[in-house]
């Protein structure tokens, strides 16, 4: 589109708007072009050679941050679905760091309270359909970070195409690239490091019970970071004691983590609909948007022409037509906005079904009772109230004479 400005001292304000519609166009030139496309699989590495069974790390993946408090309000963004995302994408990156077999157990926690040898936390930045992009921070159980990335994957219609069944999440790309990065740290730091790194958890877990007894047998350096000064011998009494409450935390963990797999497969079906039908609005909206745009910039344009060769017009048959038009491009500037208005209209409709995918990603509550002690509320408070029930046993066992 051309702009022709007109050179008068007699009407400066229009000048300004002549140039406030190019600034407008200019702006919009550069809009992003949609295009429908499939993502190449990236292939999930495996450990290029085998690692001994004592140095499988246990990874404990936080369930994600929401990332609510970086939204703002230009965001279609609902909480009730982002609270189900951050376990959602969690257990993805958990599926595929088992299929990496380069790790031990590896669970989804509700915080960093569970006793972990490799920690991995999450932000979700952006989840809209076509979009995912997340913050990822990796940390052993010394304070060492691995590293922290942020990824982002960008998928085309294809991905949703309801014939390819068996292709997975569509953004599998993503996980995948976290578990690689994951193990190319770990075979960076090689073996003997993971072999520490169990021992200190092990450590760290029985100093949480019997600070007194293990405190010794760590220092924090000048970095900040724990490390291991000597190891209490392999048959101490107390040791075995805190083996057995750790058993038992694993097995507590285990049943959360069942809770976890049941809630994400519950999920799945409701999720990738509403997934779809989130992509069609964005994309749709982000179009509507740049036409909307487009035909206001043509209408502003158009009327500033026409109010400018009224003015100047010497003929009634020459204002008249520039009468005529000023009012097309009021009905292009009309145009432009019912098309704003079609695009406010699909990001309303990805908030209804958000609305209506509460009730289905609401997480169950469980009752657990050990001891006649029930363990009630969201996950994360029935862990701490487990890590206390746990201190208790230990101090029984410790009172009770037959295992003194």
């Amino acid at each position: 589109m051309n702009y022709h400005i007109f050179s008068t001292a007699k009407e400066p304000y229009i000048l300004s708007m002549v140039a406030a519609v190019i600034l407008c166009a200019s702006a919009t030139s550069n809009a992003a072009i949609d295009k429908i496309t499939s993502s190449t699989p990236i292939a999930l590495l495996s450990p290029t050679i085998p690692v001994s069974a004592q140095a499988l790390l246990d990874v404990g993946i936080v369930a994600f941050d929401d990332g609510l408090n970086l939204t703002d309000e230009d965001d279609t963004v609902f909480p009730e679905v982002r609270l189900a995302e951050s376990v959602y994408f969690a257990t993805q990156l958990l599926r595929v760091l088992e299929k990496s077999g380069a790790w031990g157990p590896v669970r989804v926690i509700p915080d960093k309270d569970a006793i972990m040898d490799l920690y991995i936390e999450g932000t979700i930045l952006q989840s809209d359909g076509e979009t995912l992009a997340m913050d990822i921070v990796a940390r052993d159980s010394s304070g060492l970070k691995w590293f922290t990335k942020t990824y982002r994957t960008t998928v085309g219609k294809y991905a949703y195409d309801r014939r390819r069944k068996s292709a997975g999440d569509p953004f599998q790309n993503l996980y995948i690239s976290v578990a690689n990065e994951l193990l190319r740290q770990y075979e960076g730091y090689g073996e003997r490091r993971a072999l520490e790194l169990r021992r200190l958890s092990e450590m760290r877990f029985a100093q949480r019970f019997s600070s007194e007894a293990f405190s010794q047998y760590t220092q924090t350096d000048k970095e900040g970071k724990l490390k291991i000064v000597r190891l209490p011998a392999d048959a101490d009494p107390l040791l075995e004691r805190v083996r057995r409450i750790r058993d038992r935390d694993h097995l507590y963990i285990d049943r959360m983590q069942e809770f976890y797999d049941g809630f994400s497969r519950q999920m799945h079906g409701p999720y990738q609909d509403f997934r779809r039908a989130s992509y069609d609005s964005v994309v749709k909206a982000r179009q509507l948007q740049k036409q909307g745009n487009q035909r206001i910039i043509a209408g502003i344009g158009t009327i500033v022409a026409g109010i400018y060769g009224r003015l100047e017009s010497d003929s009634s048959a020459g204002r008249l037509a520039s009468t005529t038009t000023a009012g097309a491009g009021g009905l292009l500037v009309k145009s432009g906005l019912e098309k704003k208005q079609r695009a406010a209209s699909y990001n309303e409709s990805v908030a209804e079904m958000g609305v209506g995918l509460e009730t289905a990603l609401a997480p169950e509550i469980i009752e657990l009772e050990d001891r006649t002690v029930t363990l009630s509320g969201n996950v994360q408070a029935k862990y701490q109230q487990w890590q206390a029930l746990l201190l208790q046993i230990y101090a029984e066992e410790r009172r009770t004479p037959e295992n003194e």
